[in-house]
């Protein structure tokens, strides 16, 4: 009675387990500190199109398994029972009198039958190849949307990143425009400055605000659109977090090697090989045709009554047959010729669209390696205009505070510097969004 009791005890535990495994990785996963990691793991997961990718990958297994089941036997069972009139022959005319003849009525037979293939000109075996490499293709497809899927996730956390930084710069400058408010009220009141030019501090203020306001606005819909990439609920609260995302010491190889890896890697030179492979086996289908097709097959049946004899005797009869079928299809030796000419055609085809694609891959590897080292020009660039940005507002204020200068000229420089802040944040953001996808375009991503 205990063993009893402990086996359902264990089979309860694990059937709890097994329906809490969802709800306990929702429940492990912070949606309101999202890190990329994470946001990678539940697009996998979550992302419909993910999901479709994977069950065509799966059907196409399904295909596989259901096509090499051709090879085995067809086995048949039929029986039958008919009830037959008399004979009546027409010797002397069909509207002259009949002569009547009686028979055995009843009839019915048992029949047991099958049959396998033997040789079939290769269409078996070539139907199957062509059954594997289209599931590697599902597979690769597969790989391919969730490498997608992944740079678009990365995509979306860098533009959340640039906006955070973008908002925070612009929060920095709202304190230090408060600081310039105050210093020209007290100038003010020193008569000093006109009220013009508080109101021109406090219009930099205001247009910083609005700044402010819609890059929080653009962060909620970028986080929005996240969550959808995420299939995440339309409830369910979610903020990413973009700590530690910039990696400004990232390197990378040479041309060579990033072009050999590409080559290498990518699904779409995979795919093209493949579809190379399958124009090849539908040519080798369509040389079937000229082939003859030879299957195996017996029967064994129980028949009443015996009409092998004259006159058919009121016995049932067993009687079994085994043998060999051959059959040439010779209309095909003259239709078949322009399915040839067609196969051929497209095995050159799949070829030039191979060395199309290697061209493709080729360049566009070429042009990500080249933006890649842009940026790094780009960075040195915005770093010396803020070192020049910076020391241009530092005049113009020290300026202003001494009234050598207007209102304007200082506006204007901090409008400079605060432009070339933000080229900073954009063009280092910039440098690993195309890291990211030069990782991507070979094929590591």
């Amino acid at each position: 009675m205990n063993m009893i009791f402990n086996a359902c005890r264990y089979q309860c535990i694990a059937l709890c387990l097994l329906l809490s495994g969802s709800f306990l990785h929702s429940q492990m996963t912070d949606y309101r500190h999202l890190s990329l990691r994470q946001a990678i793991e539940t697009g996998l997961q979550n992302n419909k199109k993910i999901q479709i990718s994977h069950l065509k990958q799966e059907m196409a297994v399904i295909r596989e398994k259901d096509l090499a089941t051709e090879k085995l036997p067809d086995i048949e069972f039929h029986t039958s029972y008919n009830q037959v009139t008399n004979l009546f022959q027409h010797q002397n005319g069909f509207f002259n009198k009949a002569t009547k003849y009686d028979v055995i009525n009843g009839m019915y037979d048992f029949t047991l039958s099958a049959s396998i293939p033997v040789y079939m000109g290769g269409k078996i075996k070539n139907n199957e190849k062509k059954a594997s490499i289209d599931t590697e293709i599902s597979a690769l497809k597969a790989h391919l949307n969730e490498r997608q899927l992944k740079m678009e996730i990365i995509t979306a956390f860098l533009q959340i990143h640039h906006l955070k930084e973008q908002q925070n710069l612009i929060q920095d400058k709202m304190k230090e425009d408060s600081v310039n408010i105050k210093q020209v009220r007290v100038l003010k009141a020193n008569g000093l400055v006109t009220a013009n030019e508080i109101l021109r501090t406090s219009l930099q203020l205001s247009n910083h605000t609005m700044s402010w306001t819609e890059l929080n606005n653009d962060i909620q819909i970028a986080e929005h659109k996240l969550k959808t990439i995420l299939s995440l609920p339309e409830q369910q609260e979610m903020h990413v977090d973009t700590e530690d995302l910039i990696s400004e010491g990232a390197t990378i190889p040479y041309i060579d090697e990033l072009t050999e890896t590409a080559l290498e890697k990518d699904e779409s030179a995979a795919m093209a090989h493949k579809n190379l492979s399958l124009k090849e086996l539908d040519q080798k289908l369509i040389k079937a045709n000229y082939l003859p097709k030879i299957t195996a097959g017996g029967e064994y049946f129980i028949k009443y009554p015996n009409m092998l004899f004259f006159p058919p005797e009121p016995y049932a009869y067993r009687l079994g047959m085994i043998g060999v079928n051959l059959t040439y299809p010779i209309e095909n030796l003259y239709k078949n010729k322009y399915k040839m000419q067609e196969a051929r055609e497209n095995i050159h085809l799949a070829q030039l669209q191979i060395e199309e694609n290697e061209e493709n891959i080729r360049h566009i590897v070429y042009e990500a390696f080249k933006k890649f080292e842009e940026t790094d020009q780009k960075i040195k660039i915005a770093e010396e205009a803020i070192i020049q940005a910076k020391e241009n507002y530092r005049i113009v204020k020290t300026k202003y505070a001494n009234k050598l200068s207007l209102i304007t000229e200082l506006i204007d420089a901090d409008n400079a510097y605060l432009e070339a802040e933000s080229n900073l944040i954009s063009v280092k953001i910039n440098r690993q969004l195309k890291y990211y996808q030069l990782q991507y375009t070979i094929g590591n991503l």
